[in-house]
């Protein structure tokens, strides 16, 4: 008997991209992403290198929604091909407070918009049903292609680590961003 191929339900709807659940059978896929010393300097992760165990253990302990973390998959509509995960951690809902990553391990999509359209839509799922104000990231200076990707999801720069960050012999500056619920009313 074959196994039918795994469906992805759709959490959270955009146009080009969805969210949704992560599954075990993604941690080969997410393995190779996080093996790539690129894409990890990128997170601010310079010079980890994940393994297939350790992606096992990170859905393990990430994919069930919990009362500080909501994770989900990045598929990409056409093809339902996950391209990528997305975060919201250290949730406060006392305060109405968050934090966001995301992660575009498919570097074919890069520079398209699609990590732009899922941080539009993990936003919006944070005001409208977590009921939070203010949802920060950090990021470094030098993903200079995820900081533009920020701003035009309506984020701003709210502070900066000067030189806190070490990459190839130079200091870089981590950057603190911000969106509020009243900044997403107005940019819509």
């Amino acid at each position: 008997m074959n196994a039918q191929p795994q469906t992805r339900p759709v959490v959270v709807a955009g146009e080009r991209v969805f969210l949704s659940h992560i599954f075990a059978d993604d941690a080969p896929l997410l393995a190779q992403w996080f093996a790539d010393l690129e894409f990890t300097a990128l997170l601010g992760q310079q010079g980890y290198s994940y393994t297939l165990e350790q992606e096992r253990q990170w859905i393990n302990a990430n994919a069930i929604a919990k009362d500080d973390r909501r994770t989900f998959a990045i598929i990409l509509r056409d093809g339902e091909r996950l391209i990528g995960t997305c975060s919201l951690f250290g949730i406060n809902l006392l305060h109405g407070v968050a934090e966001l990553g995301i992660a575009i391990g498919d570097k074919t999509v890069w520079g398209q918009g699609y990590g732009r359209e899922a941080v539009r839509l993990l936003v919006d799922y944070g005001f409208r049903y977590l009921n939070l104000y203010n949802i920060s990231l950090w990021l470094h200076e030098f993903n200079e292609r995820a900081y533009r990707a920020y701003v035009r999801a309506g984020f701003r720069e709210v502070g900066r680590l000067h030189g806190a960050t070490m990459l190839d012999g130079r200091r870089y500056d981590r950057i603190l961003m911000e969106i509020t619920r009243d900044d997403r009313i107005r940019v819509g």
